[in-house]
């Protein structure tokens, strides 16, 4: 269920993503050239049955460079796309 999987890029340089039912915070840094670094995350450690949470958040740090393309953001590792993210209303 895609629509459980969040990413929130603060102002602040601050990070914070729900996976199926916990949530990950951290930093992250954008460069002009569309760099993205996601680092320095913890997480909570709700019991829960979602298997992909875990392959979500790993792909989070595996991020390298974005591009957008209209309301989505599709997140890069090293050229390869490895998820798009749709902007939604805060």
């Amino acid at each position: 269920d895609g629509d459980k999987y969040t990413l929130t890029l603060h102002d602040n340089g601050t990070v914070s993503a729900m996976g199926g039912c916990n949530y990950i915070s951290g930093t992250y840094r954008m460069t002009s050239s569309r760099e993205l670094d996601i680092t320095n995350t913890a997480t909570t450690l709700r019991m829960c049955n979602d298997t992909m949470e875990s392959d979500y958040f790993s792909m989070l740090e595996a991020v390298t460079h974005y591009e957008m393309d209209g309301s989505m953001m599709l997140l890069l590792k090293s050229g390869e796309l490895i998820a798009i993210m749709q902007a939604a209303e805060l």
